[in-house]
């Protein structure tokens, strides 16, 4: 137990607790089944770097490389050429991380080189005065009001996704299909529609893109760009090249438009052409689009796909939470529905702290520090795992295990609030969380509220660590129209 931190026991799963749900409903009847969802078995043993780097799998996938000590003790220290890494898994040691203490760790210079040449200098990569101006800038957005006016559009795509989503017993990557309405959602949410960069045309082209930019190799360590010749960076490279050259000539066609649509984009480049020039505006609007349209789709997609993937192991969870589904959804606005779902809001959070999209935080000490009772030096590297953290044996009970109940108001309350950071946390959390919960539930309860999901025989799904934490080869599951 970290000092300092009350662990109180999520209330056991029983009927009579579950009051938020239909309390007279059939499907509360019975014993809930526990599930214990598919991870890598911890190594007992630190593996090193260098094995990690010439093992292709611990190098395509570093869930594969994590030791169990890991997940019993509160700190590590790891020495990686040059580098000198603390892992760390105190909350309070967390929250003087990214709170108390944040403008003593920014990011590292090797991340800002593995996302420069995508992201640029936009919100994820900036730091300082620019990346104040650019939060304050954007944050009218993603206010509650903003998020509010939105649930329509998302009800909308999500009847859109269930129209076209087959549903005979058959079997459907709904990785898949949780992608492409997440993009088409931050298409028309931002974008107004007209990137021209569909599913079709991208989907592809972020996949490569992002499993490139998650793969351990040398040359991102040492920043020699010419050591990555490896096959998944070539096609890295090739999908960025596309992505952001589709994106540029949006943004350029947007910034000489006469009546651009008064949407997200629009705002941000007026923004920005009011304090600089033409061309440094564009490509900060640039930066900022490729930002939002891949990790604004990619993690909620992820998200999602792990939510189904937990609810079709567990039929019982899937039947409560289909249950309160229909209930919001005979309301009929849009705009109610998230508020109706408390059981499927637990179901959301358990999925983040199972299998969180950002599933690493790294950071750069400015200046000496004291973390864990060890001394941090300037220029060490601080290592939260999110896929750890929320699987720790001293912070959670049965930590392995699918329990929505982790997220019961009552468990909550004894929670330290640095304990669970799906989202990061302190004030660079993601901008667009509340967006990104509100979309996930949204479409999560209307796919409830039309189909019965299932695993396919036969066949396992492994979390994959890539740039963001996804189904490897994605989520083939039985979907049977109700």
């Amino acid at each position: 137990m970290f000092p300092g931190v009350e662990r109180k026991p999520a209330p056991p799963m029983t009927d009579a607790s579950l009051t938020y749900t239909l309390a007279q409903s059939s499907s509360l009847r019975g014993a809930p089944v526990r599930f214990r969802p598919s991870a890598p078995e911890p190594l007992e043993r630190d593996p090193g770097l260098l094995p990690m780097l010439f093992n292709p799998r611990m190098a395509r996938n570093l869930l594969t490389a994590i030791p169990r000590e890991a997940f019993e003790r509160p700190y590590r220290r790891v020495k990686a050429l040059h580098f000198t890494y603390h892992g760390i898994n105190d909350p309070e040691a967390i929250k003087r991380v990214f709170l108390d203490n944040a403008a003593n760790y920014r990011r590292p210079r090797f991340v800002k080189r593995l996302l420069q040449p995508v992201l640029g200098e936009g919100l994820l990569n900036a730091e300082g005065d620019p990346w104040r101006s650019q939060r304050r800038l954007m944050a009218g957005a993603f206010t509650p009001q903003a998020v509010t006016a939105a649930a329509p559009l998302f009800a909308r795509l999500a009847e859109r996704s269930c129209d076209r989503t087959p549903g005979d017993g058959g079997t459907v990557d709904m990785a898949a299909e949780a992608t492409r309405t997440t993009l088409e959602v931050i298409d028309e949410a931002l974008y107004s529609g007209q990137t021209g960069m569909p599913f079709g045309q991208t989907s592809g082209h972020v996949r490569d893109m992002l499993a490139g930019m998650g793969e351990l190799r040398l040359g991102l360590l040492l920043g020699l760009q010419t050591l990555d010749m490896a096959p998944p960076q070539r096609r890295a490279r090739r999908a960025r090249r596309i992505l952001v050259k589709r994106m540029e000539q949006f943004i350029r066609g947007r910034a000489s438009a006469a009546d651009a649509p008064d949407d997200f984009i629009t705002r941000l480049y007026e923004g920005f052409a009011a304090e600089h020039p033409r061309e440094e505006a564009i490509q900060l609007t640039l930066d900022n689009a490729m930002t939002f349209f891949v990790a604004g789709h990619e993690t909620t997609a992820n998200g999602l796909a792990w939510a189904l993937y937990l609810l079709a192991g567990d039929p019982q969870a899937q039947a409560w939470a289909r249950e309160e589904a229909i209930a919001a959804w005979a309301t009929g606005d849009p705009a109610q529905v998230v508020e109706r779902l408390p059981y499927l809001r637990m179901v959301w959070e358990e999925t983040l702290r199972l299998y969180p999209p950002v599933h690493r935080i790294d950071r750069e000490a400015l200046g000496d520090d004291e973390l864990c009772g060890r001394k941090i030096r300037k220029g060490d590297m601080i290592t939260v795992w999110p896929w750890v953290l929320h699987r720790h044996r001293t912070l959670w009970d049965e930590p392995d295990l699918f329990n929505p109940e982790n997220f019961d108001p009552e468990a909550k309350e004894g929670r330290h609030r640095y304990q669970y950071i799906p989202f990061g946390a302190g004030p660079r959390i993601c901008i667009g969380m509340g967006f990104a919960q509100a979309e996930a539930l949204t479409v999560l309860s209307r796919w409830l509220t039309t189909f019965r999901f299932a695993p396919t025989p036969g066949r396992t799904v492994e979390p994959r660590a890539d740039f963001t934490l996804r189904p490897d080869g994605g989520l083939p599951l039985v979907v049977e129209r109700l």
